[in-house]
């Protein structure tokens, strides 16, 4: 593990402190005319130039968008409302890989259009458009269930071992999609803290607990 290092200059948000603030603060002991100062950690001067998957992962307020932003500016898909999501990629080859990369393998969705997608397919549908060279990542799995998230991060790091697309890096509140992901660095804005070739025994998916007779009518997670 090594330490993050913060900015210097801090980040300090342009506001009018009119009655309304100076009415809520007063029970409490601070002044509003003060502003709040936030230093952002850097990126490290250390990462590898070429890798698969870096993860940014802490909790909300922790600085994860704003150090995501060293590494790329996230672009978030856009989607013609009278076109089928499977229409939105440059052949149909690229289509087939990038949504089974995702998980999104019922067939019949594909034709669908954006808007008609649950929160979950909608998730999906934008990770899988989101699948190139210097790609950058944000909220990763913040608004699907844990069951879609690891899933996804399943099949998302088996598809990036199988195309070669590299530098990915993703940021998310959730810890429990890093043993799926295997990234090959992990940055904690939690901690101030950051490890290269992040390595863990990947666990078990259900499924093949299933196939084990090892659990029966319930989800086992374990390594």
């Amino acid at each position: 593990l090594m330490k993050l290092t913060r900015h210097t200059t801090p980040l300090v948000a342009d506001v009018v402190i009119d009655d309304m603030v100076r009415e809520a603060f007063r029970p409490f002991d601070l002044d509003p005319d003060i502003p709040t100062e936030f230093f952002p950690f850097q990126k490290p001067s250390d990462i590898p130039d070429s890798f698969t998957i870096g993860v940014i992962v802490g909790g909300s307020g922790t600085g994860k968008s704003t150090l995501l932003n060293e590494f790329g500016q996230y672009l978030s898909p856009a989607w013609a409302s009278n076109l089928p999501i499977v229409s939105h990629f440059d052949t149909v080859e690229d289509a087939r890989e990038c949504l089974h990369a995702v998980g999104l393998n019922s067939i019949p969705i594909w034709r669908l259009p954006y808007y008609a997608l649950s929160n979950g397919q909608k998730f999906r549908a934008d990770l899988a458009r989101s699948l190139y060279d210097g790609s950058v990542i944000d909220e990763y799995t913040s608004v699907v269930d844990r069951s879609v998230a690891i899933s996804a991060s399943k099949s998302l790091r088996n598809h990036l071992d199988r195309s070669g697309v590299r530098n990915i890096v993703i940021s998310t509140c959730h810890r429990d999609v890093l043993d799926w992901l295997q990234p090959d660095w992990v940055i904690d804005t939690d901690s101030g803290e950051y490890m290269l070739d992040y390595t863990v025994s990947r666990p078990k998916w259900w499924m093949e607990y299933l196939k084990e007779d090892k659990s029966v009518g319930r989800i086992l997670l374990t390594r």
